[in-house]
């Protein structure tokens, strides 16, 4: 009989862990392809590619960053380049609305906060979408359409998701070593995580011995597999 399945954030946790070493390596390529802004797709590609890997207990390293971006470059653009706009759309409705607020408060304040919910809820979407989008070779409406659908449907875990990373990032952002060595590739991660976890819950699959729980013993043992 299997032991019961660990929790995300412990797979998480030990998904980084397995992987350390690579991972502050492809931390490194991220920011550096990511820092020219149109190579930002690149990036995005590369990391979801080995974080997603890294989720589903493969193999992976370096050479996944690289290989499989360049497979999924177009739809990484056109990804990234709709939820860029959706976002700056928001974003400007959202400044066009609290400058409304002088004239008409109650309006304005109402408008404005629908306008902000709609912003966390896109970002919810791409925590499934991102990593999912190098899942498949999926269209990528259908890749958004499923995003959308299971942010719906998993609209608590999705928020989780999306504040644990937020928080990453914030720490990342405040110790600047973090951001440079870990924090991206911890955040793939853990959206790459919570995809599988969420995905298994419209898919008939056991549960790999990969996945049992481990205790803090085991942070003596090296992660052999970065």
């Amino acid at each position: 009989m299997q032991d019961k399945d660990p929790g995300l954030f412990r797979k998480w946790f030990w998904n980084t862990y397995d992987y350390l070493g690579t991972l502050i390596v492809i931390n490194i390529l991220w920011i550096l392809c990511a820092l020219p802004l149109v190579t930002l797709p690149l990036a995005f590609a590369g990391l979801f590619r080995v974080t997603g890997r890294i989720a589903a207990y493969e193999e992976t390293g370096l050479r996944d960053f690289f290989v499989h971006a360049r497979q999924d470059l177009g739809r990484s653009f056109v990804l990234c380049g709709l939820y860029a706009g959706v976002l700056a759309l928001l974003a400007a409705n959202v400044f066009f609305y609290m400058r409304l607020m002088d004239d008409w408060p109650w309006t304005g304040a109402v408008l404005g906060g629908v306008m902000m919910w709609l912003i966390v809820f896109v970002c919810m979407t791409a925590v499934f979408t991102l990593p999912l989008a190098y899942r498949n070779r999926a269209p990528v409406r259908q890749i958004i359409r499923s995003g959308v659908f299971l942010a719906l449907d998993n609209a608590g875990y999705a928020f989780v998701l999306l504040l644990a990373g937020s928080l990453i990032m914030v720490f990342s952002l405040a110790s600047g070593i973090g951001l440079l060595f870990l924090g991206i590739g911890a955040i793939g991660v853990l959206f790459s995580t919570g995809l599988r976890e969420t995905l298994k819950r419209y898919e008939l699959s056991e549960t790999s011995v990969l996945e049992e729980a481990r205790g803090w013993r085991d942070l003596l043992r090296p992660w052999g597999n970065s």
